[in-house]
């Protein structure tokens, strides 16, 4: 089975959208955000194109990361997950993953950092502490076994993708 793990695009400076007196789970995605992320997804849509389900953290940056990938896959079916937001613990994301992924090879997750690398690293080593570094728009691909059966340490990592290395593929 195969897990990507997607940093939400670049989303409107914290401080800028804090003098708007609004809370930071609503700060959106900004126009280069939201180019720069098609244009990843574009580079490796044969990769995603049989991807079975989208899930997002419920703060607005990562739901319109979210259908900015499903848009550009043909309308995939995105979901909300609050074991995603920034200050969930990884492992809360396991029992979701295992009661939600029956009959499901390809989950993309976008999420936020540090959470998800520390759930990427989770995932591949169990320990929290993260080794991985997504900056915004990074893909990770995870493979692992059965999803309702999925135990940390036991994936692999495949590839990382940076926005800077889109350019080179």
């Amino acid at each position: 089975m195969l897990l990507y793990l997607i940093r939400h695009a670049i989303a409107e400076e914290r401080e800028v959208f804090a003098k708007k007196k609004l809370e930071d789970s609503l700060r959106p995605l900004t126009m280069k955000g939201k180019k720069k992320l098609s244009k990843i997804i574009i580079k490796i849509k044969k990769d995603l194109s049989d991807v079975d389900l989208i899930v997002t953290s419920p703060f607005l940056r990562t739901k319109q990361s979210a259908q900015i990938i499903s848009d550009l896959l043909g309308k995939k079916k995105v979901i909300e997950s609050a074991e995603l937001v920034p200050h969930a613990t990884p492992e809360a994301f396991i029992p979701w993953l295992k009661s939600h992924g029956k009959n499901v090879k390809k989950i993309v997750v976008v999420g936020h950092e540090p959470h998800l690398s520390s759930l990427g690293s989770y995932i591949l080593t169990g320990k929290t502490e993260s080794f991985l570094e997504l900056k915004k728009s990074s893909i990770a691909l995870i493979e692992t076994g059965n999803f309702e059966e999925i135990t940390p340490s036991k994936a692999s990592l495949l590839w990382l993708l940076s926005p800077k290395l889109v350019d080179k593929i």
